[in-house]
This record gives structure tokens, C-alpha cells and sequence, in this order.
């Protein structure tokens, strides 16, 4: 066996929270007609501070569910997933610290979000539950620079 403090990563996950969170359904009765699914994701990175011997960040991944029957809404799920996340100041740059906080805070934090709306959707009687699908982290964070660009 390895001892784990050998192996550790320099950057690591802290804590998470749901700061914002609402689920809407609709009854529609046991109608048979076909479901269709939309998912929005985004995220923001809310606050990165250095300290001498770390950097700490924080980052929120936005989740926007709807499902519909023709043109009725059968529900609506909004999910906030907040971590938060250090690094060794001593081993790495702020810019690498930042692109981890990003890649790896967001495959953290879209992975707990699909476990907490699966549960969630679960319990609230939405059968099937609700199966966020793997999101291309690579993609997300392209696509957020291009609409921040063109916003310009």
C-alpha cells in the first residue's frame, strides 16, 4: 500500500454546498405521450483568494432542467451546485490553480449535481428519475468564453 500523503493531488476539493434549488412539477395524469428534455448548463467562478502557503476558489455550476409534453410544462428543476476548492500555492501558479478550479471543480461539481437531482427527482416521484447526461467539460468552458466574447 501506498501512503496516501505521498500520492495527494496539490489541488483539492473542500466542500460543497446547493445554494439555490426549486423543482416545479405538474400533474398531466398518466398520459402516455412522449417526453422531451432539455438541459442547460453554465457556470461562474465567484471568488479566488492567495494566502501565503495557498490559493482558494470557489465556483458554482448552474443545472436548468425542463421537461415538456407538447407545449405543457411537466416540470421545471433549477439547481446552483457550489464548491469550494484550495490549492498549493507553494507547487502551483494562480493561472494553473485557476484552470484546475475550472476543469476539475466543474467535473466535481456536475457529478454531485447528478447524484443530488437523481435523488431528488427520485424522491419527488418523477419516474423515472432524472439522469443528467456526462457533460464535456472542454465544451462547456469553450462555449462560456464564446458568449462571453461576443457579449463584447
Amino acid at each position: 500500500m501506498i501512503n496516501a500523503n505521498r500520492v495527494l493531488a496539490d489541488f483539492q476539493f473542500v466542500a460543497n454546498r446547493v445554494s439555490e434549488f426549486k423543482i416545479e412539477t405538474r400533474d398531466i395524469g398518466t398520459n402516455e405521450a412522449k417526453v422531451h428534455v432539455t438541459y442547460d448548463f453554465d457556470y461562474n467562478i465567484k471568488e479566488i483568494d492567495e494566502f501565503e502557503d495557498k490559493y482558494t476558489g470557489y465556483i458554482e455550476f448552474i443545472t436548468v432542467i425542463k421537461a415538456k409534453i407538447k407545449n405543457t410544462i411537466l416540470f421545471k428543476i433549477n439547481l446552483n451546485m457550489e464548491g469550494a476548492f484550495i490549492g498549493n500555492a507553494q507547487k502551483l501558479k494562480k493561472d494553473d490553480f485557476l484552470s484546475m478550479l475550472e476543469l476539475n471543480g466543474l467535473t466535481t461539481l456536475s457529478q454531485l449535481s447528478r447524484a443530488y437531482i437523481l435523488t431528488v427527482t427520485s424522491l419527488s416521484g418523477i419516474n423515472p428519475p432524472v439522469k443528467l447526461p456526462m457533460v464535456n467539460i472542454f465544451k462547456l468552458m469553450q462555449q462560456k468564453k464564446n458568449n462571453e466574447a461576443n457579449k463584447k
